[in-house]
């Protein structure tokens, strides 16, 4: 593990799996370089204490609700300090947004949440084998509070 790093392990969804998975696609094409998610959450990391801004509490939790974060997939990623330490600085924000505990691990999932938006990607949907009604909540949910809608077709 490099100086300065943090390793971090737990067990996640399969939709959690599926979100990481979509999101190292996206990020990796926009930037035409494979990343993977340390990559991810070392860029995006910064961002994470704006999330509480971005978007609608209802939104966050209907993303939370639809893509569980706890499940049986093991996953390990090492991160930096920096990263983990804006990470879990952004969770007692959170935690006062949307009135119930927010896990460093759920925590993850709204910064990728964020990236799947901001990336805006059609295809993002069907990916996760969604329901339609689940499909509509989730694309109802994709949006950030400042009324800029970021359609999901």
């Amino acid at each position: 593990m490099e100086h300065g790093s943090r390793e971090w392990s737990w067990n996640v969804s399969e939709g959690y799996f599926r979100l990481i998975t979509e999101c190292i696609r996206l990020f990796s094409n926009s930037r035409m370089e494979f990343s993977g998610l340390e990559k991810i959450i070392d860029t995006r990391s910064a961002s994470a204490s704006e999330l509480h801004k971005l978007y609608r509490p209802e939104d966050m939790k209907k993303h939370l609700e639809i893509i569980p974060t706890d499940g049986s997939v093991p996953l390990k990623v090492t991160i930096l300090e920096s990263s983990y330490d804006a990470i879990d600085d952004s969770i007692p924000s959170l935690e006062e947004v949307l009135g119930d505990s927010v896990s460093f691990a759920n925590a993850i999932s709204l910064l990728l949440f964020d990236l799947v938006v901001e990336e805006n990607r059609t295809e993002f949907v069907t990916k996760f084998n969604l329901s339609m009604l689940d499909a509509k909540a989730y694309k109802g949910a994709a949006k950030r509070a400042d009324g800029k809608v970021v359609p999901i077709r």
